[in-house]
């Protein structure tokens, strides 16, 4: 599945990027609204800062023009991150 979508997103990179810069910031931000709607804890800092790194690393490797294949894995393992912290959110 994952070779399917990667030669599909290695295929039309550049038109891809304003898509997945889109979705990821998007995801993003409803993750730190729900984090920070009460008073926040440590606990929630933490999640803020994994939902911040995992969105930053993905933006940074499109400008550090890193290789499509890791910019694919980093787009991968934030959507992972941001939707467990939504789904750790919205169960709390």
């Amino acid at each position: 599945m994952l070779t399917k979508a990667y030669r599909y997103f290695s295929g039309s990179y550049y038109q891809l990027i304003p898509l997945t810069i889109i979705i990821q910031a998007c995801i993003g931000s409803v993750v730190v609204y729900f984090l920070l709607q009460g008073k926040p804890t440590i606990w929630d800092m933490i999640q803020l800062f994994c939902c911040v790194a995992a969105t930053n690393m993905y933006l940074g490797a499109i400008l550090g023009q890193i290789h499509v294949k890791k910019v694919f894995a980093l787009f991968i393992i934030g959507l992972i991150i941001n939707i467990i912290l939504l789904t750790i959110q919205l169960m709390s």
